[in-house]
This record gives structure tokens, sequence and C-alpha cells, in this order.
């Protein structure tokens, strides 16, 4: 669809929808949960997810990898430094970030 033909009226709900669903994605689990503190539930998944998050994180840098250019061998060399990082550190964000610039570097200066 071009937007030439998108009204200014379709262009503002799509706008006010996408807000609503940000809002209710945000909001939403601190109101259904607000009184469910120390489940068992809810210490599962905060002692899974860090694990989960990277995870999916390392799968998705790997999923458009071409293999024969440089062998992935950046690639993987940010996911060690991620790896490495938060042994070390035991900071998940941190380890991102270090992954990320390790990457970055790299990927522009070799």
């Amino acid at each position: 669809m071009e937007l030439e033909h998108l009204s200014d009226w379709y262009i503002l709900g799509a706008i006010i929808a996408a807000t609503i669903g940000t809002a209710l994605t945000r909001f939403l689990p601190f109101f259904v949960l607000k009184n469910k503190v120390n489940t068992p539930l809810l210490q599962y998944l905060q002692a899974t997810m860090p694990l989960l998050i990277m995870t999916l994180l390392v799968f998705f840098t790997l999923k458009d990898v071409e293999w024969s250019a440089h062998y992935g061998i950046y690639e993987i060399g940010g996911i060690a430094c991620v790896v490495v990082c938060f042994l070390l550190t035991k900071n998940t964000i941190l380890s991102m970030f270090v992954g990320m610039i390790i990457y970055m570097v790299a990927l522009n200066y070799f």
C-alpha cells in the first residue's frame, strides 16, 4: 500500500491502535498480577527469563549470518564476549552491550 492512498484518519487510527496496544502490554501485567507477589510461577519466571531472553537473542543474531563470507567469526566472537562477560559479572544488560560493542568494533575494523 502506497502512502499517498492513506487517509489522515487511517494514519491517526493506526497510531492510536499502536499506542493502546503498547500501553496494554506494558501496564496490564501490573494490574493483573498486583496481588500475586511471591507465587511459584512468578518465581520460576524470574529465574528462567534472563536465560530465555539471551537464548532468543543468540538465535536471532545467527539467523541471517552468511557463513561463507567470513565464517561467522565476528558473530561467534561477539557471542563469546557476551558469555564471558556474563559469567564474570552476572549482569545481563552489561553483557549484551559489551558483546554488541565488540561485534561492532570487529566488524568495522577487521
